[in-house]
Parts: C-alpha cells; structure tokens; sequence
C-alpha cells in the first residue's frame, strides 16, 4: 500500500514571524549599509535612526548632539546659523524640513538582541550577519541620548586686584573769611626817582605857567610854584634852598594848577628849618613819590587829591619851636585842613610826630576821604580826626590798613557823631584801638 506523501503543512504563526523578521533584517541592513556609503563620501545631510515601526526618519545636523557647540565660540548677542538643508526637492527629508521635523519617540538606544523582541520593540540585527563590502559604521547615537562635545573651560581670568576703599572724607575745617588781600606798600626800591636817571640841575626857583607842560629829569634846588593846569613833574627832585620864611617846597594852592601829576619823583630839602613842609594845596596827584625831613609832609586844603604807593618819612620834628609858640611841633605826614574827594591808598607813612594823617577842618569842612591799604605808624594816635566844630566829617573810610606803633597806643580817634566805615584793618602788635571821642 503506497502511501501518500504528508501534504505540507501550512506555515505556523511563528515561522511568519521569523520570515517578517528576516526581511526587516535585510532591510536594515541594506539601510545601514547605505548610510555608510553616504557617510564615506562626505554626502550624507543626516544620521538614519530606526523608529518603532521599521521606518527610517533623519536626525538633521542642528539636532545631532555632536554640533559644534557656540559657548565660548560666538561673539556676545551672536546666534548661529543653522546649516542649510540639502535633502533632495520632493523627497521625505525635503517634506519633513518644509514643515517640522519629525522627532523619534524617546527610547533607549537599540543593542543587539537574538531573542524575540515584543511587537512594541524595534527588529534588532542578529550578531552574525554578513556585511558586504565596507565596514558598516556605527550608527550615531539617537538625539534621546546625546553625547556632548567636551566644552573648553576657560581658564579662569585673574582677579584684579581690589580697589582701596575711599577714604572717608573728613569734613573741611572751618575758617574765617578772608580779608582781600592788601595792596601792596612803597617800598625804597618802588618810590623816588628810578636808579640810573641822569638829572640836570636846575638852579633856583621855579615857576610853571604854561598850561601841561611837563618837566622831566630835573634837579631842582630852589621851590617849585604851578600856576597851570594838567603840569606833569617826573622823574625829578625837589630841594628847595635856604631861606628864614616860610619854605614850601611845592606849591599848588592858588587855583590854577588843577590836574597837577607828580610821578617817581623826591622831595627832600637840602635846608632844613621849622618852617620847611613838603606839598601844600590841592587838585593834585602824588604817584611813587618819595618825601621826607620836613615838617608836614603834605597839607591839603581843597578838593581831589590823590596820594598813592609813595612813601611819607622821617618827619622834622623840634621840642621848642618858635612856630607854635616854643612847644614842640605839629608835624603831620598828611594834614587835611579842607576838601572833598581825598583818596590816600597803598602808601606808607612813618615818622609823624603829631599824627599820620591829621583831619582838623580848620578851613572847612572834609569829607568823601578814603584812607586805604596803607601801612600807617606814628603819631599820638596814627589816624586823628576832628570836627572843630563844623559838624561830622561827611563820609569817612578807613579801610584794609596795618597800623604799627603810635606814641600813645592809638591807632584811631575819631568823633563819635563822624560816621566812619571800618573795615578789614589790623594791628602789627596787640589789639586794634579805635577811640570814639569829640575834639
């Protein structure tokens, strides 16, 4: 009995399987196979990474985890570009890049397996299968496990040295307010006639009558009388000669020497007696001049005068002078009988017996008298005003003057119904006297 052959049986659930797997192995191996061509020949625009159903998606260079890293690379507020995408027009790279790129499902990385995996699981290649020509690469590893590039670590920067603390500003010491500063004062070397003016002698006494004439280098031995107006006298000395009158050296008291300038000039007598005095009158100027040995250096009675940066000295002075009766003299470097506008500044005036500037109103009345910025010295009291009975001297400043010694420790006495400005003066020694007292 001839048996039949055992028709073939149909295949099992199982060995569909294994054929289902078969094929996903060819297929992953020819997809890796391909992706390391395309790797050897620099073309390859991304890493193939298996998904859980088999397919192949791209992982793009700008989500590959070895990218090259920007930290310490870029400039500060630079981003960096993105390589273009270079997939082929039309094909599934092409349609993922135009709208969002397709991100795998995190999972761990696929190792090799032989057992069976379970329908959730990818196909795993099994460990023995040939590979045809070259060495098929090792697939980059998946973004869900990235392996970073190691980051330069910048060496650390020095620390700068720290800054010292401010110092606490201590709060500035409080002083007084300064006075202005003092004009300065004649001196011998800034008075008189300059060093190494040649001088010709004038012999006798001399009258100017003609209307600004100037007279310049002169020695004048004999007494000088102005009888016109705007007359200049520089650089000359004034001696005067001997005489048993009244001896003035210069004379400008007659009305009609107004404007008379005398400038780096002397006046200084060669004849000395009781009855010689230096300047008498008025409506004159006396810039860097230098007088002395006679008894009242200059005598004012009218207006305008001026007397600056000269120096006033070493007044004629006699215990029994028949001028006033046998008693000493009243010598006075400057004395004010009369007139307004006076302005005596930046002059030194020493040696006065009676005083060194002496207002007496004896003619009339005085007022708008500055005295200022000198150095003054002498005298009972150094400055010694009077009203003599023709009321209050009608303005008086006494301003920013150094008072030296004075016979009776005094520096000021004026009448308590004079108003007087005083102002920024001072003292070489001890304290400042000001007597408020009538005369």
């Amino acid at each position: 009995m001839t048996t039949a052959p055992h028709p073939t049986a149909p295949e099992s659930d199982g060995e569909l399987a294994m054929a289902q797997l078969d094929r996903a192995r060819w297929r992953t191996l020819l997809t890796l196979f391909l992706s390391g061509v395309l790797l050897s020949t620099g073309a390859t625009v991304g890493t193939t990474v298996l998904t859980a159903d088999g397919a192949a998606t791209r992982d793009t260079p700008s989500e590959r985890a070895d990218s090259p890293s920007t930290e310490g690379g870029q400039e500060p507020g630079e981003q960096e570009e993105a390589p273009a995408d270079t997939a082929p027009e039309g094909s599934d790279d092409a349609r993922d890049q135009a709208g969002s790129v397709r991100t795998p499902a995190p999972r761990d990385p696929v190792t090799p397996d032989s057992s069976v995996p379970s329908p959730d699981s990818a196909p795993t290649p099994g460990p023995a299968v040939p590979t045809p020509g070259p060495a098929v690469p090792t697939p980059a590893p998946s973004p869900d496990a990235p392996t970073p590039a190691p980051v330069p670590v910048p060496a650390p920067a020095p620390a700068s040295p720290a800054a010292p603390a401010p110092a606490k500003a201590s709060a500035p010491a409080k002083t007084a307010p300064a006075s202005p500063p003092a004009r300065p004062t004649s001196n011998a070397a800034s008075v008189g006639v300059p060093a190494g003016t040649s001088l010709t002698v004038h012999a006798g006494d001399l009258t100017i009558a003609t209307p600004g004439a100037v007279i310049d280098g002169l020695d004048i031995r004999g007494f000088v009388r102005v009888e016109a107006p705007n007359v200049t006298i520089k650089n000359s000395v004034i001696r005067g000669r001997a005489t048993d009158g009244n001896a003035i050296l210069l004379y400008a008291g007659s009305g009609t020497s107004a404007g008379l300038r005398v400038i780096d000039s002397e006046i200084a007598p060669t004849h000395k007696t009781s009855r010689t005095n230096g300047v008498y009158g008025y409506g004159f100027t006396l810039t860097r001049v230098d007088i002395h040995h006679v008894i009242d250096a200059v005598h004012i009675f009218g207006d305008d005068v001026t007397i600056s940066d000269s120096r006033l000295r070493d007044n004629l002075h006699y215990a029994n002078d028949p001028a006033h009766g046998g008693g000493p003299s009243h010598d006075d470097s400057i004395q004010i009988q009369q007139g307004r506008n006076i302005h005596i500044v930046g002059n030194t005036i020493s040696g006065a017996h009676n005083a060194a500037v002496q207002i007496t109103q004896d003619r009339g009345r005085v007022g708008n008298v500055t005295i200022k910025d000198n150095r003054i010295s002498g005298g009972g009291c150094s400055i010694n005003v009077a009203e003599k009975g023709k009321g209050a001297i009608a303005g008086l400043t006494i301003e920013g003057n150094v008072f030296g010694k004075s016979r009776f420790s005094c520096n000021m006495l004026v009448p308590p119904t004079t108003k007087l400005v005083n102002v920024a003066n001072s003292t070489l020694e001890g304290a400042l006297t000001l007597n408020r007292r009538a005369q």
